[in-house]
């Protein structure tokens, strides 16, 4: 056991990864007490038919996770920040938290761009429903970006590889949550359609393509 795990970890020469240690225990004491508020949420999150049941408070527990996968994704994000602004930013956690803050922005506009598109096209949906089904896949998004982080900055994996892999895992359970929740509508209308599309093209995969132009430029 002790071989195996010595042979993808190294140990660390240097004490400036610290921070991220510290992130990383941070966000698992958060998710620990994620835990203790909303064991119902937790004790379902094998099965999706069980966990659209449950009536603890999804909009907090959806927050929680949101700001646990904004902090991780900036972690993993530092490695490729400027250094023009370190006389600001001067140590890690205020960037890190200053990406976060931006990530979560960028999500609240996100959010208000979509209700305006659902206005726009006059939709009546289930929000429990896709609400319930975006928290339930973003648990299993915020343990591998966890696990990805921790692997990142501690193992001899090219961060090349983990970002790809990380990446075609994101895109995937974003697949399945969409999927779910038009599993859950009953009303199958042709401008629903329309909306969502314009959704994917606008609100998905355009920040994505913008996020990898910004990588590719830094």
């Amino acid at each position: 056991m002790i071989m195996s795990a010595e042979s993808i970890f190294h140990l660390r020469s240097l004490p400036d990864l610290d921070w991220v240690i510290y992130i990383l225990v941070g966000t698992l004491v958060l998710l620990a007490v994620c835990r203790l508020l909303f064991t119902q949420n937790f004790d379902a999150l094998f099965r999706f038919e069980q966990f659209k049941e449950v009536n603890d408070n999804q909009l907090l527990f959806g927050a929680v996770f949101l700001v646990v996968f904004s902090v991780l994704t900036s972690t993993l994000v530092y490695e490729f920040l400027i250094t023009d602004y370190d006389f600001i930013f001067y140590n890690p956690y205020m960037k890190v938290l200053a990406v976060a803050v931006i990530i979560l922005l960028f999500l609240g506009l996100r959010f208000v761009l979509d209700r305006i598109l659902i206005y726009a096209f006059g939709l009546n949906y289930d929000h429990d429903a896709k609400l319930k089904a975006f928290n339930y896949f973003r648990v299993y998004a915020v343990v591998f970006m966890w696990i990805t982080v921790l692997l990142f900055y501690f193992t001899d994996i090219k961060k090349a590889v983990l970002l790809i892999v990380l990446g075609i895992l994101l895109v995937f359970i974003r697949f399945f949550s969409f999927s779910f929740f038009f599993r859950e509508q009953e009303q199958k209308q042709r401008r629903f359609w329309y909306y969502n599309i314009l959704y994917l093209c606008t609100l998905e995969i355009l920040p994505v393509l913008v996020f990898f132009k910004f990588l590719n430029v830094w």
